[in-house]
């Protein structure tokens, strides 16, 4: 009993345990061997050797008709056989160096004998070699390509679980409004374990960073294990996953064996790909089997063995609840967008770690506040194509207009380079673009006007673009109705100036952003009279009836919206006409000239403050 113990203990050491990767490999080399052994084999035929005869023997023959057929290698012999032959083989064999055959050729197809000429020695040595090295090849072709893929998956070459000394610190991360502290205590406890276990304290096993991409989770994660300068090991969720049995939960086994010997910080991204839902409909049994292996690996350590699992998904809704069960991850650490104070910050030091030269008219604080809703990763790319619009113009310093060029890129899209459209068409994105900055500039006082423009970019011909002073994460009703307003009004320009019979398709995307903030007002916040109080949730589908109700209440929320919207710029029709002019001339307006033109065709402007 303890013999058969050891052999599977031994076993599972090796790779050779079942199900393991290794096992399938050494039974595909077993076949492969075999396969090409038996090819060999066959190509290996016992025949008796031809009986050699002289020149006038052999004429004799083929004049006496003893000869059935012969064959002629030129320049080297020729093999015959005999009329009463039992054989397939060749019965006899007559040196004859001569390259000329012809004669002898002739002669015999008189006498009603088959000849056929065969290649030389060298060319028939030639393929027989290759007849038997194509199939080795196959083999070892087929033994080569499955080996990489192994190796690529992690079995040769552990791609993926090499620890490395990670060298950032929370020095080099910014704008993450307080979850670098959350994870403060975790740097302390792999610097100075013994503090922790002195007092009985246990540190969570894991920490589970979840937030949109682009929000420097990963960051995070290398800064823990830079701060306390332990290894890092980084996994991916994805690499763990797929159809090779055992492979997954190997790869598992291996990271947390070769973390618990050096300890330090095991980091898995995107672990949702890995740690989903067990038995749903995207799973399949391998992948259950790794997600298990998961578990039992972070159960299977202690606290205090100075390994610290730190996990990022983007959608945390989506793991398995043994997962997030105290005792694997404890800890839950949002991850959220920055504010304009830690946009500021990240500008700063993406562009003090690039060394850059800025001009004097630079201000990130305006910059940020230019930039709402944008990540890290959004702000690091702003960076590096406002340094690549300076080179272009081969400026020796990055300039505000640099950094304004690279915004519009990256909020509005590349410019189009050559668009060409008919005048009647450009009047129509200018009367368009017109409305939207007088909607918003009126029914949203409190979103300054940034920038008009009719220049195409991206899928756009033009788009009014509004960027608030300050970021707001709670939303009025009147504010989402003035969304909606300003989003109708491009469309009710259209429809002012040019009739209803002429509106086009250029307020497609508006209108699909109205009707969904509509939706969302009715179907989700309660902010409906007909409606009321009613909410749409998944786990309690709603009735036919009310859900028709639902969708009456969106549909009037948004013809009433459509008819403010008209009067707005019924009453403005002045300066609507004015700015569209000053479009056409001018094709991009700066917010403060907009403003003024505005202003001089009568629209009340915002006050600050408003």
């Amino acid at each position: 009993m303890k013999q058969a113990f050891s052999r599977r203990r031994l076993a599972s050491r090796s790779g050779l345990g079942s199900g393991s990767p290794v096992r399938h490999l050494v039974v595909l080399l077993v076949v492969a061997v075999a396969a090409t052994a038996v090819f060999f084999a066959r190509q290996r035929v016992d025949m008796p050797a031809p009986e050699p005869i002289g020149y006038t023997a052999f004429v004799e023959a083929i004049d006496a008709g003893r000869i059935a057929t012969i064959s002629i290698r030129p320049g080297q012999e020729i093999s015959g056989r005999f009329r009463d032959a039992t054989s397939a083989a060749p019965d006899f064999v007559v040196a004859w160096p001569l390259d000329d055959v012809t004669a002898i050729a002739d002669r015999a197809a008189r006498a009603g004998v088959d000849v056929s000429f065969t290649p030389s020695t060298r060319m028939q040595a030639l393929r027989r070699a290759g007849s038997i090295l194509l199939p080795v090849a196959l083999v070892g072709g087929l033994f080569a390509v499955f080996f990489l893929v192994l190796r690529g998956q992690g079995i040769g070459g552990r791609v993926g679980q090499q620890a490395t000394h990670a060298d950032v610190t929370f020095a080099d991360v910014a704008g993450t409004q307080g979850s670098a502290e959350e994870l403060r205590e975790v740097v302390d406890f792999l610097a100075a374990p013994e503090e922790f276990r002195a007092l009985g304290a246990r540190v969570p096993k894991g920490v589970l960073l979840f937030g949109p991409p682009g929000t420097g989770k990963t960051l995070l994660a290398r800064a823990v294990a830079g701060e306390a300068r332990v290894p890092f090991f980084h996994l991916s969720g994805s690499e763990v996953t797929g159809f090779v049995v055992g492979l997954g939960a190997h790869r598992i086994r291996s990271l947390f064996a070769r973390a618990r010997r050096h300890g330090g910080v095991i980091f898995i991204d995107e672990i949702d790909a890995l740690g989903g839902s067990r038995g749903s409909n995207r799973s399949h049994n391998e992948d259950d089997r790794t997600l298990n292996q998961l578990l039992v690996e972070m159960d299977g350590f202690q606290p205090s063995s100075g390994v610290v699992v730190i996990a990022a998904t983007n959608r945390p809704d989506d793991l398995d609840p043994a997962l997030k069960r105290p005792g694997r991850f404890d800890r839950f650490v949002a991850i959220g967008l920055p504010n304009a104070d830690g946009r500021e910050a990240i500008l700063r030091l993406h562009a003090g770690q690039r060394s850059m030269p800025l001009a004097p008219d630079v201000d990130f604080a305006r910059l940020a506040r230019l930039t709402p809703q944008s990540t890290g990763a959004d702000l690091a790319n702003l960076i590096n194509e406002a340094a690549i619009a300076a080179v272009r113009e081969k400026s020796h310093h990055v300039a505000w207009e640099h950094f304004d060029i690279a915004r519009d890129r990256m909020l509005l899209g590349k410019e189009r380079v050559g668009f060409r459209a008919h005048d009647r068409e450009w009047r129509i994105v200018a009367c368009h673009e017109a409305g939207h900055a007088i909607a918003g500039v009126i029914a949203t006082p409190e979103d300054g006007l940034h920038k008009v423009t009719i220049q195409p970019r991206g899928r756009a011909m033009g788009v009014a673009h509004f960027a608030p002073d300050d970021d707001r994460h709670l939303h009025s009703r009147a504010y989402l109705e003035a969304q909606i307003i300003k989003g109708l009004g491009g469309r009710v320009a259209e429809e002012i100036v040019f009739g209803p019979e002429h509106v086009t398709g250029g307020a497609e995307s508006d209108l699909v952003q109205v009707n969904r903030i509509a939706r969302q007002m009715v179907y989700r916040l309660g902010m409906s009279d007909d409606a009321g109080l009613l909410v749409y949730e998944p786990e309690a589908p709603l009735s036919p009836a009310t859900q028709a109700r639902m969708d009456d209440a969106v549909r009037s929320m948004l013809d009433r919206l459509y008819r403010r919207t008209r009067d707005i710029l019924q009453t403005h029709r002045p300066a609507l006409d004015a700015l569209s002019a000053a479009l056409l001339e001018s094709e991009t307006l700066d917010g403060h000239d907009a403003l003024r033109i505005l202003a001089a065709a009568g629209v009340p402007l915002p006050t600050p403050g408003t």
